[in-house]
């Protein structure tokens, strides 16, 4: 694994770059997936009935870009405002089917402080089992608070 601020400087230097919201979303997605070596990354916007991924980074077109607000582990960590992570997805009530094979997946919010919502999310899944530590979430989440700039 590289060194923490690698991947979080590579991220504010995308969101940098004079390229359009969706391109950028797409090149961090790449950048996660290739730090982390999971099977995929994706970043989704928080509107007021639905969820839509902006951008993705993995082997597979997710089953669906919309979901209803409230639903699976995304709407668990919209709701609580904070990360939620799903050691095994298949005995979680709260997953929803995206893709296939994910076996673990872990989900941060992204809070606009300014107007005190959830305004995107950060969704990483694994075909391993219990495949987050806390070295992972802790890092996620700091690329999680520098993504704010995507919703500004």
């Amino acid at each position: 694994m590289q060194p923490k601020r690698g991947l979080v400087a590579q991220i504010k230097d995308t969101l940098q770059v004079n390229e359009d919201r969706d391109a950028k979303a797409g090149q961090i997605c790449k950048a996660i997936r290739t730090h982390f070596g999971q099977k995929w990354v994706g970043v989704y916007d928080v509107h007021r009935v639905e969820y839509t991924v902006i951008a993705w980074s993995g082997p597979a077109v997710p089953s669906s870009f919309r979901l209803p607000l409230g639903k699976g582990l995304i709407g668990e960590a919209v709701t609580l405002r904070k990360t939620v992570v799903a050691g095994e997805v298949k005995r979680d009530p709260r997953y929803v089917p995206m893709l296939e094979s994910t076996q673990s997946e872990i989900i941060i919010p992204v809070i606009s402080a300014a107007r005190d919502i959830v305004v995107g999310i950060l969704d990483v899944q694994s075909d391993h089992i219990h495949a987050f530590t806390k070295a992972h979430r802790e890092l996620l989440e700091e690329c999680a608070a520098v993504l704010l700039p995507l919703w500004q």
